[in-house]
């Protein structure tokens, strides 16, 4: 693995982002590690089924910042695999409403075990006020990038 050096003065001016992508890459690899039968980034196709409760492919791919047919693509691979079911309206063949199969909300539950376990490693050196300010911080950031 390549060291950063992130002591190093040519790092001290970088944006944000710079450091969220790497964190992004290391997160998504221990979740490779460690879960093998689902992709990193089914994590949030999986939790926005989860926590929205008959919510259609649109608003999937409107809540994702993704195409239709890239939900669409996820969803089906995500179907055959037995995370997640698709129900067609009755009064509107053409919507689809998503929700999780009992394999599916189990795999979301292992995936935000090994999430929890990830980020409590990260915060394990920092006290209860710093990891909440943490989280007002960015999740702050977070909305004002909605805006944006």
């Amino acid at each position: 693995m390549v060291d950063l050096n992130s002591d190093d003065d040519k790092f001290e001016d970088m944006p944000v982002f710079y450091f969220i992508n790497y964190i992004n890459v290391i997160h998504d690899n221990f979740l490779k590690e460690n879960f093998k039968d689902i992709a990193p980034r089914d994590f949030t196709y999986l939790s926005n089924i989860y926590f929205h409760k008959n919510i259609s492919q649109k608003e999937l791919a409107g809540l994702l910042y993704v195409s239709e047919a890239n939900v669409a693509q996820i969803i089906k691979r995500l179907e055959k695999n037995g995370v997640v079911k698709r129900t067609i309206v009755k009064d509107n063949k053409s919507k689809k409403i998503l929700s999780l199969t009992d394999k599916g909300e189990s795999a979301f539950n292992s995936l935000l075990n090994l999430i929890v376990d990830f980020e409590s490693q990260l915060f394990k050196d920092y006290s209860a006020e710093e990891k909440e300010n943490f989280r007002k911080m960015i999740r702050d950031y977070y909305e004002k990038a909605m805006e944006y």
